[in-house]
C-alpha cells in the first residue's frame, strides 16, 4: 500500500487538487442525502381484513379465518414465513403473516392478491364490496410498513361544534395538504357529529306489540324537536315513540370522540411516502399549514402535536455538536503529544474529509441519514484520525532525525502502510457477519456498519496519499536535525513497566486470564437487554377498556380523569385522547376483540429530559382506582412505533382444546404476577359473553301469512335489530342545525331467550320473531385467537427492570415448573424471542468476524503466530468494556453486542503496529528482549495518540442523555471501557506473550 504514498507524492499540487474535487463531490452528497428517523425497513408483516356481515366468532373463524391461514401457511412455509396469527370475532377476520426480514413483501402480497381470488369463501363476504361503496375489496390485504407510522400529528380546534371543524377539515385543511409532495395520506379522527339516538326498549316493545320495522317506518322525514321525535304515534292508539324507547342527542356507539390535551379537537394525521425525505415534507406540510392557518376564522387553530421531523433536527444536531467536539478533543491530543501546530492540522485534515467522503458513498448507495447513521458517523470520528496520526507520527519522527521530506514520507509509508492497512481493513470485515445476522437488528445496523466502513476506507485512503503530501510542511526548515530523540516522562514510565513486565512474564499472564475471567462473571451483575433507550421521542401509551355495552360517555368520563392528572404532571409536554372506534390500525384490531365505544387510547408525549420508564411507572401508579369495572394499561413506547418494544413480554399458548389452552393461560398468569419485574399483566384469553343467535328459517318465514311485499325489507330490519344504524332521509332540525337518526340494536338489551323470541317482525303486518326464525342466546367466545393455524391465546406485559434476560429467564423458570400439558405448546414471543435470536445470530457475528480478522492479518503479516498474538488484544478489550457497563449501569444489549463486535477491529490496530515494529528491530539484529523495549518505546506514542483521540472523541457520545442518543450512548460507553483496558494491557500483555511464544520458540529450534 506504500505505493499509493509515493504515487500521491509525484504530483503534490495534482494530488491536494483532487482531494478538494473529491471534498466539493463529498458536500454535494451530503446535501443531497435523504434524511430519516431510522433507516429504511422493510417490515415483513402483511395483515388481511375479511368483513363477514353478522357471522358469530366460531363461524367467521371456520369458513373464513381458517381457510386464509391454511392459504399463508401451505404457500409460504419454507419461503420465509415465521408466524401466521388470526383473531376472529363477530363479523370480523384479521389474519396476520410475519416473515422472515429480508422477504420480498412485494412479491408476498402480490402472491396473496392472486390467491385470495381462489379461495372458496361464503357468498356474502364476496358480494359484499357490490353492496357499500366504503368496502372496495373483500378479502383486503393490508402490508405493514414504515408509511403507516404517522410523520406528523395535528390538532385542530377552535369555537366552532366540532362536527362543523370536521367539516372544514375535510374540505379545506386534508385536500391541500394531500397535494404536497412526498405526502401519501392524510387521515382524521374525532369530529364525529352527533346524532338522535333511539334506544329501543326490548320488554316494553314486547308490551306494545311493536316492531324496529314499525319505529322506523313511522319516523317522519323531519322534526324541530326531541319532543317532537318523542311524540312520534307508532300507529296504534295512544302508543308513541317514548313509550318504547328512549331519545337524546348523542354520539352513535360507532363513533369516537378526539381531544388534545383534554381540549376538544379533530386529530389529523399525515403519512409520507416511501421515498419521501422526512424532513422536507415534514417542512413543506408546516408551511402549506401556515398559508391555511391564514385564511381560516379567528379561534379556529392548527396546532403541531408531533412532528417526527423536530425530534430527528433535535437529534441530529445533537450528534453533530458530539462529533464536532470529538474530532476538537482529538486534535487537541494530536497537538499535545506532537507538540506542533502543523502536525494537528494535517491530521485534522482527515476527519472532516473521510466523513464526507463517507457520506459521498452513503449517496451513491441509497443509504440515508439517520439516528444510527449518523451515531455510526459520530463514534468513527475518534478512529478515522488514528491512520493519519500513525503515518505523521513516523513522517515527524523521520523528519526531525534529518531525513528530508521524500525519504521520511515513502520510508515511513513503508514502515507503517501495511501495518495501518490491515488495522483498517481489520475494522470494516469485522461488520461483514452483521449481513447473515438478520431479523430487526440487521436490518437497523446493516447501514451503520457500512456507513462506518465507508468512513474507515476513506480515512485509509487519505492518511496513505493526502496526509503525506501535506507533510512537506510537517516541520519547519529552521529546526535542526536530531539524532538521537531522548525518551520524555511518559516513555521512562512505560520502558520501567516493560523490563519489570518482561522479567514476570507469567504473573503478568495469570492475571490478565483472572480478571478475563472476573469480566464474564460480572455479565451476571449488569444484567441482559435488547435494547436500551429509545428510538423515538419518548411517548408513552394508556390503553382503557371497561366493561362490553359500555356507554361512550362512561368511557369519556374515565379518560377526563385520566387527563387532570396528566395536566399536572410537569415532565408530560401534551397528550392526545381517543375516546371509542378509531379508524387507526389498532382501532381496528380493539374492534377485532370486542372493542368499540368500551375503549379508549391516550398518546403522552413526555418532555426530552424526561425519564420514560419512570414516568410510565408513576402514571400508571396514579391511575389505579379511576375505574373499577375494567382495566387501564400504561406502556412506554420505546420502539419508534417498529412493532417491537425492547420492554414487552409476549408468551404464546397453542393447543387443539380451547379448555386445556384457558387451564394452563390462568395458570401461567397465576405465576407470572409472583415475578418481579413484570408489570400491566394481560391475556387476550377469549371470554365467553352471552350473545342472541337468529337464524331464519325458509319453511317458517313462508308459512308465517307475512306479505310477499314485506319480504325485502325484512334484511334491513334484522340488521337494525342486530346492529344498529342511521336511518337515510331522516333527519331533526334544533336551533338551525341538521342531526341525523340512529336507531340503536335492540338486541344488545335482550335479558332473556323469550324474550327474544315475542320481538315483533315485520311492518304494517308483523309476526313474533320465533314464528320466523330459530333464536337461541348462545354462549359464544367474545373472540377466537389461532397461532400457525392452531388455537392460541396470549399473554402480554411490560418489563419494569433493566435486566430483561434475568426477568425472561424467570418467566421460562415458570413455564418449566408448569405440569405436564401434552397437547398445550407454549412459546416465546414478541421481545423474548427476538432477544434470544438476536444474542446467538450476534454471537455468532462475533465468533466470525474474529476469524476474518485472523484471516486478514495472517495475509498481511505473512504469519500466524505474530497474528496470534495480536488476536489477545480482543479479550482484553472485553475485560474494560464489562467494567465500563458495570460502573454506568448500562445493561448488556445489542448496541453493547455491536460496541464489541466494533472493538476487535479497533484494538487491533495497537497491536499490529507494536507487533510489526517489534519484528522491524528483530530484522535489524535485535534480541526478542531489545526488540520488544526498543519497539515499545517507539510505538508507545502513536498508540497513546490513536487511543486517547478514540477514547476523547467517544465521551460526548457516551455521556448522552437525549432518547435518541441512548443507543449509540451504550456503544460509546462499551468501546470507551475497552480501549482503556485493552491499550494498558496490549502494552504490557502482549509483550510478555510474545516474548514467552519466541523463546520458546527459539528454543525449540535450538534443540
Amino acid at each position: 500500500m506504500w505505493h499509493l504514498t509515493k504515487f500521491a507524492l509525484r504530483k503534490i499540487s495534482i494530488t491536494i487538487l483532487v482531494a478538494v474535487i473529491i471534498a466539493g463531490a463529498s458536500v454535494w452528497g451530503f446535501l443531497n442525502l435523504k434524511t430519516e428517523l431510522i433507516p429504511d425497513i422493510s417490515f415483513p408483516y402483511t395483515t388481511i381484513f375479511t368483513i363477514y356481515p353478522q357471522a358469530m366468532p366460531d363461524t367467521v373463524a371456520e369458513e373464513v379465518s381458517a381457510p386464509i391461514e391454511k392459504l399463508v401457511w401451505d404457500e409460504w412455509s419454507g419461503k420465509g414465513l415465521k408466524h401466521v396469527t388470526s383473531t376472529s370475532s363477530v363479523g370480523i377476520s384479521i389474519v396476520i403473516a410475519e416473515f422472515e426480514f429480508g422477504t420480498d413483501m412485494t412479491e408476498v402480497v402480490n402472491g396473496l392478491t392472486e390467491s385470495m381470488g381462489k379461495l372458496s369463501l361464503p357468498q356474502s363476504v364476496i358480494n359484499l364490496p357490490n353492496l357499500t361503496d366504503s368496502i372496495t375489496a373483500n378479502p383486503q390485504i393490508v402490508p405493514i410498513n414504515m408509511n403507516m407510522l404517522p410523520l406528523m400529528s395535528l390538532g385542530f380546534s377552535g369555537d366552532l361544534p366540532q362536527e362543523q371543524l370536521k367539516q372544514i377539515a375535510v374540505t379545506e385543511i386534508i385536500p391541500e395538504l394531500s397535494k404536497i409532495d412526498g405526502v401519501l395520506r392524510v387521515d382524521i379522527e374525532g369530529g364525529d357529529q352527533e346524532q338522535i339516538v333511539i334506544s329501543p326498549d326490548p320488554a316494553r316493545m314486547n308490551q306494545y306489540g311493536v316492531s324496529i320495522a314499525q319505529i322506523a317506518g313511522l319516523l317522519e322525514f323531519n322534526y324541530s324537536s326531541l319532543d317532537d321525535v318523542e311524540n312520534t304515534p307508532l300507529g296504534a292508539e295512544n302508543i308513541f315513540l317514548s313509550d318504547v324507547a328512549s331519545v337524546s342527542k348523542t354520539l352513535p356507539p360507532s363513533s369516537s370522540i378526539s381531544r388534545i390535551d383534554g381540549q376538544p379537537s379533530i386529530n389529523i394525521t399525515v403519512s409520507k411516502t416511501e421515498d419521501a425525505n422526512t424532513v422536507e415534507v415534514a417542512e413543506a406540510v408546516n408551511a402549506r399549514i401556515a398559508e391555511l392557518q391564514e385564511n381560516l376564522k379567528d379561534g379556529i387553530i392548527i396546532s403541531p402535536i408531533f412532528d417526527q421531523s423536530d425530534y430527528i433536527k433535535a437529534n441530529i444536531s445533537q450528534l453533530q455538536e458530539k462529533a464536532i467536539i470529538g474530532g476538537i478533543l482529538a486534535i487537541v491530543v494530536v497537538f499535545f503529544f506532537l507538540w506542533t501546530v502543523r502536525a494537528s492540522l494535517i491530521t485534522a485534515i482527515s476527519i472532516p474529509l473521510s466523513v464526507f467522503i463517507g457520506f459521498l458513498c452513503m449517496r451513491l448507495t441509497g443509504t440515508t441519514i439517520n439516528l444510527l447513521t449518523l451515531s455510526a458517523m459520530t463514534i468513527a470520528v475518534g478512529r478515522l484520525i488514528d491512520d493519519s496520526i500513525v503515518i505523521v507520527e513516523v513522517i515527524y519522527r523521520r523528519m526531525r532525525r534529518g531525513e528530508n521530506f521524500k525519504e521520511a514520507a515513502i520510508g515511513g509509508a513503508k514502515e507503517i502502510a501495511t501495518p495501518i492497512t490491515a488495522a483498517t481493513l481489520a475494522t470494516v470485515a469485522i461488520f461483514i457477519p452483521l449481513a447473515f445476522v438478520g431479523g430487526i437488528v440487521g436490518e437497523l445496523f446493516i447501514p451503520f456498519a457500512l456507513t462506518v466502513t465507508f468512513a474507515m476506507l476513506a480515512s485509509l485512503l487519505v492518511a496513505l496519499t493526502l496526509v503525506p503530501a501535506l507533510s512537506k510542511w510537517l516541520v519547519s526548515s529552521k529546526k535542526k536535525a536530531i539524532n538521537v530523540l531522548r525518551d520524555n516522562w511518559y516513555q521512562k514510565i512505560y520502558i520501567k513497566a516493560l523490563k519489570w513486565t518482561l522479567g514476570h512474564r507469567v504473573t503478568i499472564v495469570v492475571i490478565a486470564v483472572v480478571m478475563l475471567l472476573g469480566s464474564v462473571g460480572l455479565i451476571a451483575l449488569t444484567g441482559t437487554s435488547f435494547m436500551s433507550g429509545s428510538m423515538s421521542e419518548p411517548t408513552i401509551s394508556i390503553s382503557v377498556e371497561l366493561p362490553a355495552n359500555t356507554e361512550i360517555d362512561t368511557t369519556d368520563a374515565a379518560v377526563a380523569k385520566i387527563e387532570d392528572l396528566l395536566k399536572e404532571n410537569p415532565a408530560v409536554r401534551s397528550y392526545s385522547s381517543t375516546i371509542g372506534t378509531s379508524t387507526s390500525m389498532s382501532g381496528i384490531m380493539s374492534t377485532a376483540t370486542g372493542g368499540g365505544s368500551n375503549r379508549a387510547t391516550i398518546t403522552v408525549y413526555l418532555n426530552q429530559d424526561a425519564g420514560l420508564e419512570q414516568e410510565a411507572m408513576r402514571i400508571s401508579q396514579a391511575c389505579q382506582g379511576i375505574t373499577n369495572t375494567g382495566y387501564i394499561s400504561v406502556s412506554s413506547d420505546a420502539s419508534g412505533g417498529m412493532g417491537f418494544s425492547a420492554t414487552d413480554l409476549s408468551i404464546s399458548i397453542q393447543g387443539h382444546n380451547q379448555e386445556d389452552i384457558t387451564r394452563i393461560t390462568a395458570q401461567l398468569m397465576g405465576k407470572f404476577s409472583n415475578i418481579e419485574g413484570i408489570a400491566n399483566l394481560e391475556s387476550d384469553l377469549t371470554t365467553v359473553i352471552p350473545k342472541l343467535n337468529i337464524v331464519v328459517d325458509t319453511t317458517k318465514l313462508f308459512d308465517s301469512g307475512l306479505p310477499l311485499d314485506q319480504m325485502p325489507q325484512l334484511q334491513q330490519e334484522f340488521i337494525l335489530l342486530m346492529n344498529g344504524g342511521t336511518l337515510p332521509g331522516k333527519i331533526v332540525t334544533l336551533d338551525t342545525e341538521t342531526y341525523p337518526i340512529y336507531i340503536k340494536a335492540v338486541t344488545n338489551n335482550i335479558s332473556d331467550l323469550e324474550q327474544a323470541q315475542n320481538l315483533r317482525i315485520g311492518f304494517p303486518q308483523s309476526v313474533t320473531l320465533d314464528k320466523i326464525a330459530d333464536v337461541a342466546m348462545l354462549e359464544i367466545p367474545s373472540h377466537i385467537s389461532h397461532t400457525d393455524t392452531m388455537l392460541s391465546a396470549t399473554i402480554t406485559g411490560t418489563f419494569t427492570g433493566k435486566d430483561v434476560g434475568a426477568i425472561n429467564r424467570a418467566v421460562q423458570e415458570q413455564i418449566n415448573a408448569l405440569p405436564e400439558h401434552p397437547g398445550v405448546e407454549i412459546k416465546s414471543a414478541g421481545i423474548s424471542e427476538i432477544m434470544g435470536d438476536t444474542f446467538s445470530d450476534m454471537a455468532i457475528a462475533i465468533s466470525i468476524a474474529i476469524i476474518i480478522v485472523l484471516l486478514i492479518v495472517v495475509i498481511m503479516m505473512r504469519s500466524i503466530i505474530n497474528p496470534l498474538i495480536i488476536m489477545v488484544s480482543i479479550p482484553l478489550a472485553f475485560i474494560g468494556s464489562m467494567l465500563a457497563l458495570l460502573i454506568t449501569g448500562h445493561p448488556l444489549g445489542v448496541s453493547a453486542l455491536l460496541g464489541m463486535l466494533m472493538l476487535i477491529g479497533i484494538v487491533l490496530t495497537n497491536a499490529i503496529v507494536l507487533i510489526s515494529m517489534v519484528e522491524q528491530q528483530r530484522k535489524n539484529g535485535l534480541s526478542i528482549r531489545d526488540a520488544l523495549i526498543e519497539g515499545g518505546r517507539i510505538r508507545l506514542r502513536p498508540i497513546i495518540m490513536t487511543a486517547l483521540t478514540t477514547i476523547l472523541a467517544l465521551i460526548p457520545m457516551a455521556i448522552g442523555v437525549s432518547s435518541g442518543s441512548m443507543i449509540s450512548a451504550e456503544l460509546a460507553i462499551v468501546v470507551i471501557g475497552g480501549m482503556v483496558t485493552s491499550t494498558i494491557l496490549t502494552l504490557l500483555v502482549i509483550p510478555a506473550i510474545y516474548s514467552l511464544v519466541h523463546r520458546q520458540k527459539k528454543e525449540v529450534l535450538n534443540k
